[in-house]
């Protein structure tokens, strides 16, 4: 159980950190859809692991 809890630590935090990565790019150019729907994609693939 340790070994899912550690696995699912890394897996978020790196896509937290990519996640970041998009939002501050979205805050230069909000109109760019692009980086909106990545942010919701990223949002729901930590979404999705917390299940």
């Amino acid at each position: 159980m340790d070994d899912l809890l550690g696995d699912f630590v890394a897996e978020t935090r790196e896509t937290l950190e990519a996640l970041g990565g998009e939002i501050v790019a979205w805050e230069a150019a909000p109109d760019d859809r692009s980086r909106l729907d990545a942010i919701f994609r990223f949002v729901h693939t930590v979404k999705g692991s917390c299940g």
